[in-house]
């Protein structure tokens, strides 16, 4: 079946990194390999947000598996593996605050 889909992918002209899933875990992340890229809420990954949660913040979030829309209010939803919800609010040229879902700290 592999073989199959390999080459029906090759058929098409695509590769299979075309289908690769954002990354989502806190250990994905590229700020484990170079913390000074966590300095930003641009082009933030799900892998991205679990690290800012887990490590930042100190949320029990090492995955993120959805993240939502920005609201009108400027922070959008994550819910992790463990189905813990927290708000996202990005900032210029700084890493993003996240809070509960509350908008609180406990």
């Amino acid at each position: 079946m592999k073989k199959v889909l390999a080459a029906a992918l090759v058929v098409l002209g695509l590769s299979a990194s075309a289908f690769a899933e954002e990354p989502s875990k806190a250990s994905e992340s590229a700020y484990n390999t170079d913390i000074r890229k966590a300095n930003t809420s641009e082009g933030l990954t799900k892998a991205d947000l679990a690290w800012h949660a887990t490590h930042t913040y100190g949320w029990n979030c090492s995955e993120v598996v959805s993240k939502g829309a920005p609201t009108l209010d400027g922070y959008f939803i994550i819910t992790c593996a463990n189905g813990t919800k927290l708000r996202v609010y990005p900032r210029k040229q700084r890493q993003p605050r996240i809070t509960n879902i509350k908008g609180g700290y406990d």
